[in-house]
């Protein structure tokens, strides 16, 4: 904003600890109520999201609790970004045009703007057979292991089957896996940890009439040949156990206290894309929020998972995957705070994003947007419904906490490097 032809900032309220007194900020942090950051393409959403998140990024501390001793920590928070446009890798470097401006420079530190590039950023690129890493610079792999279905059957459904074959996949998954506990029921495998070509080798094994596994969970000749065209799919041929840098054994490399984690998925389409999203997605949640066997990397981490182009993944479900998805992700944004976990769900599109997580989003920021979706986003503040259509690039209105609407207008420049 303007005030007496001055810039004037705009602050989102985001206490925490202070890193020299040790002193705990009253209030409730932004980063865990939930952002949404929406805009049509060419108004500067990119732009201006990187210059907010930019703003996470800091010696700041958050209390979390120990999920095993209970005792409370203080750590920095992981901003994790899942970029389908390989942009944010960029916020690792400087704006010349900044760093070379002295009265920018001057303006930046009287309203304490956070700028320059990211030092801990560090870019984890998922492994898929048959695709081109991005570019990136430097980057690590990250490879999606099938483990990750064992207690989320739903992640091998990206289809609505009926309720028998649903029955019939999740008792051979849970079969599956259970070669992989001491007191399993069924044989051990050749294999070290589970994987998914094994799976469908444990299937073959069992695709006669005399089948344990079948006569079990008595599932008959054509519900069986359901589960086989159904579980048999290149899509998790390609993205299942590629690479050795597997999410669990790395997690605590990728999801690291004071680290900017950039996902970039742009490599990746279709039926690839989703289900590499949603296994990562998936994995954050059910570890920040379940209570029994999780990862002390993202349980005991405070973060914010921004989502760019959100409503590919978080849209009214079509499938059994993305009813589960959706399930878990209405829990997390409520149960957020409890466990410092924040969502930023970036997009173009608010109005396909699921109704409820949407309203449990507490800072909107919204970009020009186009009329037809201006009138089907109920959370858009109803004095700016009719301004929003024709806001110029990087024009935005806020709505915080608390606090009423407020327009604003982004920095004409961006505090980190971005190319476009």
């Amino acid at each position: 904003m303007t005030v007496n032809s001055e810039n004037f900032p705009y602050y989102l309220s985001n206490p925490g600890i202070d890193r020299e007194t040790g002193d705990v900020e009253d209030g409730e942090p932004a980063v865990f109520r939930h952002a949404l950051v929406a805009g049509s393409t060419g108004k500067g959403k990119t732009h201006f999201t990187k210059n907010v998140l930019r703003q996470f990024v800091s010696e700041k501390r958050y209390p979390i609790r120990h999920h095993d001793t209970g005792e409370k920590e203080q750590r920095r928070l992981n901003l994790v970004i899942i970029d389908p446009e390989n942009e944010y890798w960029e916020m690792r470097e400087d704006n010349d045009a900044v760093v070379n401006d002295d009265a920018i420079q001057r303006e930046l530190r009287r309203h304490n703007v956070k700028h320059g590039g990211v030092d801990d950023l560090n870019v984890f690129v998922p492994q898929v057979a048959g695709t081109n890493a991005p570019s990136t610079m430097e980057s690590r792999e990250l490879s999606i292991p099938f483990e990750v279905v064992r207690g989320r059957p739903e992640m091998l459904m990206p289809y609505t089957p009926t309720e028998v074959t649903r029955g019939a996949i999740e008792d051979c998954i849970n079969a599956y896996f259970s070669c992989f506990d001491s007191q399993g029921g069924y044989p051990d495998r050749s294999v070290d940890r589970p994987k998914y070509v094994d799976f469908l080798e444990f299937l073959d094994e069992h695709d006669y009439d005399e089948s344990r596994l079948r006569e079990e969970n008595n599932i008959a000749g054509g519900t069986w040949s359901a589960v086989n065209r159904r579980v048999d799919r290149d899509t998790f041929r390609q993205v299942f156990d590629q690479g050795t840098a597997f999410l669990p054994d790395v997690s605590d490399t990728v999801f690291r206290e004071g680290q900017v984690t950039v996902i970039p998925t742009s490599h990746l389409n279709g039926g690839k894309e989703s289900l590499t999203v949603l296994s990562i997605l998936s994995y954050i949640i059910e570890n920040k929020i379940d209570d029994y066997q999780v990862d002390p990397a993202v349980r005991d981490t405070p973060m914010l998972v921004a989502v760019d182009e959100a409503h590919n993944y978080l849209a009214s479900a079509s499938s059994l995957r993305e009813e589960y998805i959706l399930r878990r992700a209405r829990v997390a944004v409520k149960q957020g705070r409890k466990y410092k976990l924040g969502l930023c769900l970036i997009t173009q599109n608010p109005d396909d994003v699921d109704d409820d997580v949407i309203k449990q989003i507490n800072t909107n920021i919204f970009l020009g947007l186009k009329a037809e979706v201006v009138d089907d986003v109920p959370s858009i503040p109803s004095d700016f419904k009719k301004d929003l259509p024709n806001f110029g690039k990087g024009q935005a209105v806020v709505k915080a906490p608390d606090v009423e609407a407020v327009e604003v207008k982004g920095l004409p420049y961006c505090v980190t490097r971005h190319g476009n």
